[in-house]
């Protein structure tokens, strides 16, 4: 019998599994990602909301936590998959210069948002009512991060298929799926949530996203650009660009008119030349408090629900997957925010 089952190999995934091998238990993955919203992900770690100048919830402590991990991982694997950033912040209206000014002064946002207002040296940007620095920021390369996780993990660790929750038997004390028995389950399964029989009564929802892949060789690589959209370098002069909200298409086509809003954006953000490389799509698993939900099935104790991490998932995942194992192996409870018990009387047994 092993410790644990993960169904889902994203972000939520990886980093439950990370924790799993520190504390020496054994797992196996299962998954077959078809829309995982980890590899689509601009990666940015930021703490900040810069709509309304305010700091996520318990934003600093996920940061803090979040770089810790991903250097750890770099010593682990020898492989760079995080980088310090800047964000440039630009105003499209000089009013939001005073807007700046103001929550540079907050104590909650003193150590992200640099006081002064810079007006000089806007080349490449057409907005000319200057920018604000978002200091102690980072990125993460999401793809490399997965990949070179995966490769580490012997092939009895990882199964590439997709899970059939019919084929699931639970007992008091374990579970059994084919040939593995395991004392817990954790599903970490992102937007396929709304296939888990499980876990479907939860108000999760996928949030589709659009966003394009752009190479400017006259861009800066060295800071994050951030307006209405980010523009966010990866390597080589590529930049990812983006993104386009909505709820309400479910589809995995891209449109003509997420392409175009985007486009429009760019145009009116950049003096540079550009070229489109690639238009893709992306889904992410949010929630309507804006809070992940984690936990116990409320009928079978061996399901464990980890999910809903949403647009700071790659942030908050971390410290997430140490409470998350804390919870499962100590009976250690987490956060009523983001507890599945929030949501108890949506459960119809």
């Amino acid at each position: 019998m092993i410790d644990y089952i993960i169904v889902g190999y994203g972000i939520a995934g990886l980093s439950f599994a990370f924790k799993l091998i520190k504390e020496k238990k054994d797992f196996v993955i299962i998954d077959k990602p078809e829309t995982n919203s980890t590899f689509q992900s601009g990666a940015v770690l930021n703490p900040t909301i810069l709509k309304r100048y305010t700091i996520s919830w318990k934003g600093s402590d996920f940061l803090k936590f979040a770089k810790k991990f991903y250097v750890e991982f770099e010593n682990e694997y020898n492989v760079k998959v995080f980088d310090k950033i800047m964000i440039h912040r630009y105003f499209s209206r000089k009013q939001e210069q005073n807007d700046w000014i103001v929550a540079s002064g907050l104590k909650s946002l003193e150590n992200y948002l640099d006081h002064q207002v810079i007006n000089e040296g806007n080349y490449p940007i057409l907005l000319k009512n200057g920018y604000g620095i978002v200091k102690n920021t980072a990125k993460i390369y999401p793809k490399l991060l997965l990949d070179t996780f995966k490769f580490n993990l012997t092939k009895n660790n990882f199964i590439n298929k997709k899970f059939d929750y019919k084929k699931l038997e639970i007992f008091k004390q374990y579970v059994k799926y084919g040939n593995f028995k395991s004392k817990k389950i954790v599903f970490c399964e992102g937007v396929g949530i709304k296939n888990n029989i499980f876990f479907n009564y939860l108000p999760i929802e996928s949030l589709k996203g659009e966003y394009l892949i752009i190479k400017s060789p006259k861009l800066s690589s060295n800071y994050i650009l951030k307006s209405s959209i980010y523009i966010i370098p990866l390597e080589k002069k590529f930049f990812w660009v983006g993104s386009t909200y909505d709820f309400n298409d479910k589809s995995l086509k891209k449109t003509k008119k997420g392409y175009n809003f985007l486009l429009s954006k760019l145009n009116s953000f950049i003096s540079v030349p550009f070229e489109v490389i690639d238009h893709k799509i992306g889904f992410r698993p949010v929630v309507k408090d804006r809070r992940p939900i984690l936990g116990r099935h409320p009928k079978y104790e061996n399901l464990i629900l980890y999910n809903g991490l949403g647009t700071r998932g790659l942030m908050l995942a971390p410290l997430l997957s140490k409470w998350l194992y804390e919870y499962t192996s100590d009976n250690k409870e987490f956060y009523k925010e983001i507890s599945i018990n929030r949501y108890k009387e949506l459960y119809k047994n």
